[in-house]
């Protein structure tokens, strides 16, 4: 009988990795010398569709590199791009000269972008219209500075929105589960875009927010209604208590705690039903301090969820994946990406526990460079987890790195949790 990696050499090795990061989240034995070898093909595979189809990638590598044979050291050692590339348009465009954005953005796209023109009056009907021609405008909330816009075709866009295969872990089956979404419902930022592709899968979907996206949203507590709780809390409270299949909690942990406050000074006990999770992503944002444990603990009293099926999560804007924290504090990083420490020098640091900035080499990047230098300062492990995940890992906290800045969507790490 054939085993669970003999499906991975019949397909492309992007679509091989897909199914590799399934099989890892779930648990399953993988073949890592296979998925090494996928990784380099799709990543060079990558590289040479960069040289050929996106100008500021090209100018980077120039002629002999665009052409010749590279392989992955080359990438690692040559070819890293910094996430300063995805900012670097001149803000006032984004109030008055769309037409050179538009440019802007197609110097770091694999296709030249039409001008959207004169009907494209702001911000959110530039999008829209790039959206009609299968482009999608992801970007970080900005909150710290200049926001990252990170464009993606349909093909990118995809594999984000199913985190390029991992499963959460315990996550139920489609139908099998309830969904309620602590961000506001779009496809403008990666966190969205993950809800996007939850929600698609549950029976009932709960969106405690869903007035468009506002990128100060994301930067800390909610705002609050004069005298009372912020709004939808309230809603959400219902909606837990009138599940009766499992339950799926996903957000920020901002917006997670503002739901646990309204329900302790409302003294309210929920159970949800067995088989539910807690799951967070986007950054531990804000200046009020949220402790790890407190929440753990928080969670346990009033939604009745243990330790163990909560779940944080490490990803970035400019990557199509995420890496699940598991209850050692480590970020484990899927088989479909090549991680990269780097120094000050952006000279890859070897070896099986080191520390230094993070680069993610992303193969389901296809739209955009997906060599990206991410600014968060990390700990690589490589050895044994006990949570029974393989592979390497980020020990937690993550933290910016010294002269990054905030990152548009991990403003706060005072509180001990993740990054971006």
């Amino acid at each position: 009988m054939p085993g669970p990696n003999s499906r991975l050499t019949a397909v492309s090795p992007v679509q091989s990795l897909l199914v590799c990061a399934r099989l890892w989240s779930s648990g399953a034995a993988i073949d890592e010398g296979l998925a090494a070898r996928l990784r380099e093909a799709a990543l060079v595979g990558n590289h040479h569709r960069y040289a050929a189809a996106i100008p500021a990638y090209a100018a980077l590598v120039g002629e002999s590199s665009s052409t010749g044979t590279v392989t992955l050291a080359d990438i690692r050692n040559r070819f890293l791009v910094t996430d300063e590339l995805f900012k670097g348009y001149d803000p006032a465009w984004l109030r008055g000269g769309l037409s050179e954005l538009t440019r802007w953005l197609g110097s770091i796209f694999v296709e030249r972008l039409a001008d959207p023109g004169p009907h494209a009056g702001d911000v959110d009907q530039w999008r829209a219209a790039l959206k009609r021609h299968g482009v999608y405008v992801t970007f970080s909330s900005g909150t710290g500075g200049r926001p990252s816009l990170v464009p993606r075709d349909r093909l990118t866009l995809a594999a984000l929105r199913a985190t390029s295969g991992v499963r959460l872990p315990w996550t139920p089956a489609t139908g099998g589960y309830d969904l309620l979404q602590l961000v506001a419902p779009g496809l403008g930022t990666g966190i969205q875009s993950g809800a996007t592709g939850l929600a698609s899968g549950a029976v009932r979907v709960h969106r405690l927010r869903a007035a468009p996206f506002d990128p100060g949203s994301l930067a800390g507590e909610a705002p609050a209604r004069p005298g009372g709780a912020p709004p939808g809390y309230e809603a959400a409270a219902w909606f837990l208590e009138g599940a009766e299949r499992p339950v799926l909690v996903f957000g920020t942990p901002p917006e997670l705690s503002g739901l646990l406050a309204h329900l302790s000074s409302a003294a309210r006990r929920i159970r949800l039903p067995p088989g539910s999770q807690v799951v967070t992503g986007g950054g531990w944002k804000g200046r009020t301090a949220i402790p790890r444990e407190d929440l753990v603990e928080r969670l346990s009293e009033h939604l009745g969820v243990p330790r163990e099926r909560y779940v944080d999560t490490y990803s970035t804007s400019e990557l199509n994946t995420v890496f699940p924290g598991c209850v050692n504090d480590r970020y484990h990083i899927p088989p479909c990406v090549e991680p990269v420490v780097v120094d000050g020098l952006l000279t890859p640091v070897d070896g099986d526990d080191v520390e230094g900035v993070l680069a993610v080499l992303d193969p389901f990047a296809l739209s955009y460079p997906g060599f990206v230098v991410t600014g968060d300062a990390v700990r690589l492990r490589r050895d044994p987890c006990g949570c029974g995940l393989a592979g390497p890992a980020l020990a937690g906290p993550i933290v910016r790195a010294a002269g990054a800045g905030e990152r548009g969507c991990a403003a706060g790490d005072e509180a001990g949790g993740t990054a971006r």
